[in-house]
């Protein structure tokens, strides 16, 4: 089970994306816009959207104080420059709506290797 936060995100966005994490147990957190990179300390993991007037500062503060937490930029739809300035501010991954399960189960997989496939998987068998 991972500690997931959104950040910025629409509201129908964070409904898909909480949707797919709840279905594996995930603990999902709602913070806002302004939040300090150091009150992420207990997330594994980071959605945020929004502008990348909102997002972009912040990923770059997680980077300097936190810089293996995995950060998704998610976006209602695709944007080539948003996608790219993302990714060079050191976004772990960007991805665009729709939402759906496995797309959320694969970022999660992708991001938390270390979690297994659903999130659970280790727990009690020896996993730290």
């Amino acid at each position: 089970m991972a500690n997931v936060i959104l950040i910025g995100v629409d509201q129908a966005i964070a409904i898909q994306i909480s949707r797919a994490l709840e279905a594996e147990r995930h603990q999902i957190e709602q913070k806002a816009r302004d939040v300090e990179a150091r009150a992420l300390m207990a997330g594994d993991i980071v959605f945020a959207g929004g502008r990348p007037s909102e997002y972009l500062p912040l990923l770059r503060r997680v980077r300097r104080e936190r810089p293996a937490l995995p950060f998704v930029v998610v976006s209602r739809v695709p944007n080539t420059k948003e996608w790219l300035d993302a990714l060079e501010a050191g976004a772990t991954d960007y991805c665009a709506g729709p939402f759906g399960i496995r797309q959320i189960r694969w970022l999660m997989e992708s991001a938390l290797p270390w979690r297994g496939h659903n999130g659970a998987a280790g727990a009690g068998a020896g996993a730290d």
